[in-house]
């Protein structure tokens, strides 16, 4: 019995693992080559411009990590809020009308998809990575936050790491770092323009019918 219920639970846990993985893959293969162009020039130039300018104010590695642990901070609550408005949208999503969700589920994708794809399986994808990859950023985000805490609670900031390659890592780190975070809001700024037209669409649709 005990061996029966524990072939039952690492089934389903592997079943969850490769939801995750399909949701990534199919969430690569739903933005187009312009979109990703655009997030990742944005989002560079973005974070490569903050850096610099906060390594020009930043005379020593410990004022450089207190700049990350507030830019982290902040984010956090942002991130936080956003998670929680892709969590409420698939809320919305699965409780409409079943007629709705079976005519998105039956109507195919006409940009040169797989033909399996399907407008209710894009639209899913789209709300369920931006809300893993939000619940991702919240827990890089509060293990950062506790490396920090560690390092503040110290008597003094160990002269050791008043380096230049440190100083070169943490701007390092800091770009790509603040490139993730802003990342998690470009997908949920276009996630708002995409529940804006469901919830046009469902209106329509209901008028119709």
């Amino acid at each position: 019995m005990k061996q029966r219920r524990f072939k039952r639970v690492k089934e389903e846990s592997d079943n969850i693992n490769r939801d995750i993985f399909e949701i990534i893959k199919k969430y690569k293969k739903y933005t187009t080559k312009k979109e990703w162009i655009f997030y990742l020039l944005t989002i560079s130039i973005t974070s490569l411009i903050m850096f610099l300018l906060i390594s020009t104010l930043c005379d020593t590695n410990k004022n450089l990590l207190n700049s990350i642990n507030e830019i982290t901070t902040v984010s956090l609550t942002i991130v936080a809020i956003i998670t929680g408005f892709n969590t409420t949208s698939l809320s919305v999503i699965a409780s409409s009308n079943n007629k709705i969700l079976r005519f998105l589920k039956s109507k195919k994708l006409s940009s040169g998809k797989s033909a399996n794809d399907t407008i209710l399986q894009q639209i899913l994808v789209f709300f369920s990575f931006s809300m893993i990859y939000g619940l991702f950023i919240l827990f890089i985000g509060i293990l950062i936050i506790l490396l920090f805490k560690y390092l503040y609670n110290l008597e003094s900031f160990p002269a050791y790491l008043e380096v230049l390659w440190l100083k070169i890592f943490l701007l390092i780190f800091g770009i790509l770092w603040l490139a993730a975070i802003l990342f998690a809001l470009v997908t949920s700024i276009r996630n708002a323009s995409l529940l804006y037209r469901y919830v046009l669409f469902v209106a329509d649709y209901e008028e119709d019918n």
